[in-house]
């Protein structure tokens, strides 16, 4: 088991640290990525494989996150707890790369629309997302429809 839980932990790192950052304030990515660790650690045995592994770590990730701000609002201002520190809010410039202009564009998305679209683009089924957060398939569908339209109109526009 202790080797399988590693597979999992290095596919999955990025996805890991990425909802971790979303989700915390500044200067406390470590621990909440390490919260989110353990939590994965405490329910691997009772993984049943009724969804892929990758869903199962989104889906053990954002609940740990949620938790974790849930228990820091109660001790800090809501604005301080979820606040997006990694880019402006501005649009980024031209000469920005590819990642850093869909960083940009995320920290102006609802954090379940971010979610959404973090699965997304890692190739999850609707089912896979609705699963996930808790909303119809459908509702993923359009949420999808509804940021791709969102960042056409901002960063592409007309020509």
């Amino acid at each position: 088991m202790h080797k399988e839980f590693e597979q999992v932990i290095l596919n999955n790192q990025g996805r890991i640290r990425y909802i971790a950052s979303r989700y915390c304030h500044e200067g406390e990515l470590e621990d909440m990525y390490q919260e989110i660790m353990l939590q994965l650690w405490r329910s691997f045995a009772s993984f049943k494989g009724n969804s892929s592994r990758e869903t199962w770590v989104y889906k053990v990730a954002l609940n740990t996150a949620c938790t974790y701000v849930s228990k820091t609002i109660k001790h800090r201002d809501i604005k301080h707890s979820m606040s997006k520190n990694q880019f402006s809010i501005n649009q980024p410039a031209q000469d920005n790369c590819q990642a850093e202009i869909l960083n940009s564009f995320m920290n102006h998305l609802t954090d379940t629309d971010a979610s959404i679209l973090m699965m997304y683009l890692d190739g999850l089924t609707s089912e896979a997302c609705a699963d996930v957060v808790g909303i119809s398939a459908n509702a993923v569908r359009v949420r999808i429809k509804r940021i791709k339209d969102e960042f056409e109109k901002q960063y592409i526009g007309e020509e």
